[in-house]
Order: structure tokens, then sequence, then C-alpha cells
């Protein structure tokens, strides 16, 4: 197995993480968050990359 097989899902990974930080934290709506902030991020990273791109096309 690779060092990816041993690495924890990033979901899995970031939802523990914020569960440590707050006490009144629900697995279900860590994880909830979680992927709403890895999906917006996602969504900014796509848009930065095509202004990148138009830019340089110009």
């Amino acid at each position: 197995m690779g060092a990816m097989a041993h690495r924890q899902h990033w979901l899995i990974r970031f939802t523990d993480e914020l569960m440590t930080l707050t006490s009144d934290l629900t697995q279900e709506k860590a994880a909830d968050f979680v992927r709403r902030v890895y999906q917006a991020g996602h969504e900014a990273g796509v848009a930065e990359t095509r202004e990148e791109t138009r830019r340089e096309g110009e």
C-alpha cells in the first residue's frame, strides 16, 4: 500500500478536526460544514483559474 492509502479521507480528517474545536457540534453538522467549505474553495479555484487563463489570452 502506498502513502495515500494510509491517509484519512479529507472529509473525515477535517470533520474530526473541526469537532475538536467545539463541544456542541455533531458529526453530521461538522461534515456538512466541511463539505460546503470545500465546495466553495473548489469553485473559487476554478473561477480564478478561468480568469487567469482569460487574462493570459488577451
